[in-house]
């Protein structure tokens, strides 16, 4: 556990690690307090043993094994035998690990310690994804250069050198990801960000070619201020999401603007720098809209629930918001982000 301690310890939820038998390994500080033991007290006990919840919850930790995946079953009652009395909502997610499942419990409603929208949980998972992510990374790039002297079309050629580029700010986003909670982005530059958009656009559509992507930039709008690779990330799970939303074969609209409805303009530098993805898929259940940007949150069945809580810290990152309005038919997240300092309308994003 050398490893994974001093990435998740900190962490403001309930978290164990299980094995086979759903017997204890290690459990972080804030299961400690929730259960009012200390870990040496708490680990080698059967998990079921002194947590309580229903049946079918329980089974989340055989299922995660099965399918090897992250599986999350919401609103259930869980409680401390020990304590007895009433048993708290909570979501419960259980993922694989190298050796064992993980279990995380996040309560409804007040947490146990002051947090953001998605941010503690963010930071400690970018910490973790940095570790894991460079060793594959780095075959995949090896794998593409291979690739290349056996392609010869101009197409092949640059689906291979888009996957390069992406390797390329996948490690610099993984590098990056530790220090994604500071407030202000790190080595924070001017960004075009109608070319983030059109690069986000291109990928989501090599891999969902029956999208139909409609493009409306504002061509006063100025380059933003921050890291192009979070932000790039960002619009990327957002547009990812979209896709997913319309089955892969819907209509996806990408606009920009400035949210008041200015264009350029001296005054133009104080308004917010509004992104919309728009799509006309089925739209987002009304109970889960007001906590969509929480962690372990989501619609999908084989989701994981960081994707827009990821959105969210990037958004706060850069000292802005990110908004969703939802009805079938017509999803809307908007990415607000303000405009960089002494801008002007002879720097456009065009």
């Amino acid at each position: 556990m050398t490893n994974i301690v001093p990435l998740v310890e900190d962490w403001p939820f309930p978290l164990f690690k299980l094995d086979d038998d759903d017997h204890i390994l290690w459990v972080n500080q804030a299961a400690q307090e929730w259960l009012g033991r200390s870990s040496h007290k708490i680990e080698g006990k059967r998990l079921w043993d002194i947590v309580a919840t229903d049946p079918d919850s329980q089974g989340i930790t055989g299922k995660a094994r099965d399918k090897h995946a992250a599986i999350t079953t919401r609103h259930v009652s869980v409680k401390d035998i020990k304590a007895g009395g009433d048993g708290r909502m909570a979501h419960l997610t259980a993922y694989m690990t190298s050796d064992g499942v993980g279990l995380s419990v996040w309560f409804l409603g007040p947490q146990p310690r002051e947090t953001k929208i998605g941010g503690q949980v963010v930071t400690g998972m970018g910490r973790m994804i940095a570790h894991e992510l460079k060793n594959p990374l780095a075959g995949i790039k090896g794998a593409a250069q291979l690739l290349r002297d056996d392609v010869a079309s101009v197409e092949g050629l640059a689906l291979i050198d888009l996957i390069g580029s992406e390797i390329d700010r996948i490690s610099r986003l993984a590098d990056r990801m530790e220090k994604l909670g500071d407030a202000d982005p790190e080595e924070g530059q001017r960004v075009n960000i109608h070319e983030i958009l059109r690069q986000a656009r291109r990928i989501i559509q090599s891999a969902s070619p029956n999208v139909v992507f409609d493009e409306r930039y504002d061509p006063s709008l100025p380059h933003a201020y921050g890291d192009a690779d979070t932000l790039m990330q960002a619009l990327l799970n957002l547009i990812k999401n979209a896709a997913e939303s319309t089955g892969h074969k819907g209509k996806i609209r990408l606009e920009t603007s400035f949210r008041s409805g200015v264009r350029g303009g001296p005054s133009a530098k104080h308004l917010p720098m509004q992104i919309r993805i728009i799509d006309d898929g089925p739209g987002i259940q009304k109970d889960l809209l007001a906590q969509i940007f929480q962690p372990f949150v989501t619609t999908k069945t084989d989701g994981q629930g960081l994707g827009l809580a990821l959105v969210s810290k990037v958004a706060a990152a850069h000292e802005g918001i990110v908004e969703v309005q939802s009805v079938p038919g017509r999803t809307v997240f908007s990415l607000l982000l303000p405009a960089p300092p002494h801008s002007n309308t002879e720097e456009l994003s065009l």
